[in-house]
């Protein structure tokens, strides 16, 4: 009985580990470009592969970065698998790059630009943990690179590269947008470690302005999945909501631009940029 339980803690450390809500959004990401397109016949035989080639190298993404983050851990958040002793050092990282492998291979079942987009993003998640997380906005972009990509892999692999493109654009600049609000909250403890974010560069009103250019951008491109005929009209429905609460967010920051309305406009995106998703397959049912 003890081997049993001991297997299942095993089991539940490596899923722990691999933060199962992420890859979940990940695996949604992909759901959404395969589903969010004009009536018509649809490839179930390339879904899976897919799903499990995104959601495997996303998993490894967050092993590797617990890898990296160990000492930051074991102050932050001394609670994780690896600071409290539940998994070693070569055990995670034996774990990530199983993750990337079986991704990469998986991968390997799609078509090439999408293998190829797999095994550049594989490379790019250890790259970042290991140095670029710490490089301020370069990394606030590789992150964004990063999660618009896995709309553009979906959409090369299910053949939906029209959808794919659309939703990077948005998920590019809306992530990049919450990327820098998240460092405007971090900003001292940046200063003090010599993170160049772009908050320390170009300083917190020019910050502000990035972050409002960037929701305009997202709230400018979303009407075109239905102007082009590829989704029907509740899309744009829902797609307001989104874009309500991106103007929102623009004119709280220009209110005021203290630490609670950071705080809160941070949150406010993550719920805009779900609407956002939720507007896609809304507006791929057929009328």
């Amino acid at each position: 009985m003890a081997k049993k339980d001991s297997f299942v803690e095993k089991i539940k450390t490596l899923i722990d580990i691999s933060r199962p809500i992420n890859v979940a959004m990940v695996v949604f990401g992909v759901l959404v470009t395969f589903f969010a397109r004009p009536p018509g016949p649809l490839n179930l035989e390339l879904l899976f592969p897919t799903i499990i080639a995104a959601a495997f190298i996303a998993a490894g993404g967050n092993a590797i970065n617990d890898y990296y983050d160990v000492f930051i851990d074991k102050i932050n958040r001394p609670d994780r698998p690896l600071p409290s002793g539940k998994i070693t050092l070569r055990g995670i990282w034996a774990y990530a790059f199983a993750l990337f492998a079986i991704g990469i291979v998986v991968s390997w079942l799609l078509p090439f630009w999408s293998f190829l987009i797999a095994f550049t993003n594989a490379f790019l998640l250890a790259i970042y943990a290991y140095r670029l997380k710490r490089s301020g906005f370069f990394g606030d972009l590789v992150i964004s690179y990063l999660v618009a990509s896995v709309f553009i892999f979906a959409g090369t692999a299910i053949d939906n590269l029209e959808i794919g493109f659309i939703l990077a654009i948005a998920a590019f600049f809306t992530n990049t947008a919450r990327e820098i609000l998240k460092d405007l909250e971090d900003i001292k403890g940046d200063k003090m470690f010599g993170v160049r974010t772009l908050p320390l560069i170009a300083g917190r009103k020019k910050s502000v302005i990035f972050v409002s250019s960037f929701l305009v951008i997202s709230i400018l491109v979303s009407p075109f999945p239905y102007t082009l005929g590829i989704l029907t009209y509740p899309y744009l429905v829902v797609a307001f909501v989104a874009d309500g609460i991106f103007a929102y967010i623009i004119y709280l920051l220009r209110k005021n631009t203290d630490l609670a309305t950071i705080s809160k406009t941070q949150r406010l995106v993550k719920f805009g940029a779900l609407f956002g998703l939720v507007a896609f397959l809304v507006g791929a049912i057929p009328l």
